[in-house]
């Protein structure tokens, strides 16, 4: 599928199939990954360059995956997922709806310390731009890989960041459910 095509046929979709590892690592991998190390940050300090860019290109997001029960930390530089705990997805969702349909739900949280400490209070608006990018992404690459996906904004903010282990710095910013499709033969 091309850029355009991707672009073209992107569509918030509410049914979700069970996901398999491999599309989820494709997934995790294209949307929000490492794409390359960056050697012009200061000496000590961890940057790389994702394929989501973010302001001043710091590690400015988590990105935690829910599946099957439990709770992981996706690690973009290893493109590993590290378990976290177990998911309990009552309370989270303000349309509970998406909790008894999600197969898979990918957590944005910001973590405000590496850009509060660069940017100031600014870095509140810096962060929502840099999920924006990620939750673009999520789409883009969900829509190539066959998979149906929809960003969720309504949440509460506690429930998630108790689901996730956020500490005191961390926002959470979005949700993204996805899935396989459900219709047959059909790739939407």
């Amino acid at each position: 599928m091309t850029l355009v095509e991707a672009l073209l046929s992107r569509r918030s979709r509410y049914s979700y199939g069970p996901l398999s590892r491999r599309k989820l690592g494709s997934l995790l991998r294209y949307a929000v990954g490492a794409q390359r190390p960056n050697t012009s940050g200061a000496p000590g300090t961890p940057l790389v360059h994702g394929t989501n860019p973010t302001a001043g290109g710091l590690p400015s997001l988590r990105v935690h995956v829910v599946l099957e029960g439990s709770v992981f930390e996706y690690l973009r530089e290893q493109h590993a997922l590290c378990a976290t705990g177990s998911a309990d997805l009552a309370g989270v969702f303000a349309q509970e709806e998406f909790a008894r349909r999600a197969r898979a739900v990918i957590v944005l949280s910001g973590r405000m310390g590496p850009g509060l400490a660069k940017y100031g209070p600014r870095h509140y608006r810096t962060a929502h731009l840099d999920a924006g990018v990620a939750v673009q992404n999520l789409y883009l690459v969900a829509t190539a890989l066959g998979l149906n996906g929809c960003a969720v904004a309504g949440f509460t903010d506690d429930a998630v960041k108790a689901l996730v282990r956020g500490g005191e710095q961390d926002v959470p910013l979005a949700l993204f459910v996805v899935g396989e499709s459900t219709a047959p033969g059909i790739r939407t």
